[in-house]
């Protein structure tokens, strides 16, 4: 079954959850791979890859600090120096893990997060993908880009 592209709204409310109410996502252009610093691959039942979720590293630090209130100085110096903490890294892999539901409904096979790789590999190719982007505003944790595509 084909799997959805996150609609904005439901993109927004998952982010006002780990973020807080000052969280907001718009539409946005292509991302460029050069930016892309992780990649969440998502597999069917049968192991297959039919999504990803890619974001540029202000994304990962903004998504991997918030989740457990890392201060947000501490995603600053993480984008500084182009690596996350271990602990974000985790949170990152939770958020992408909580990103899952927003490519389901209910006419959708089941689908769940295999394994979040730095860099823009998103494993998932085919004339039926779809690709949406999104610019993130993520309170003071600044904001970032993500993308998502789904088979």
């Amino acid at each position: 079954m084909a799997y959805i592209p996150p609609k904005l709204n439901n993109l927004r409310e998952m982010l006002e959850m780990i973020v807080g109410p000052s969280a907001g996502a718009k539409d946005a252009d292509k991302i460029d791979a050069a930016q892309i610093s992780h990649t969440a691959i998502y597999i069917d039942k049968e192991n297959n890859p039919v999504a990803s979720c890619s974001c540029d590293m202000k994304a990962a630090a903004a998504l991997g600090c918030s989740l457990s209130m890392i201060p947000p100085a501490g995603a600053e110096g993480m984008v500084d120096d182009g690596e996350l903490s271990a602990n974000a890294k985790d949170n990152l892999y939770e958020v992408m893990n909580m990103f899952s539901s927003l490519m389901m409904d209910d006419k959708s096979s089941h689908l769940k997060l295999s394994e979040v790789n730095p860099g823009a590999d998103s494993s998932v190719a085919g004339e039926t993908v779809k690709e949406v982007c999104f610019s993130l505003e993520l309170g003071a944790y600044g904001g970032g880009t993500i993308v998502f595509n789904a088979a």
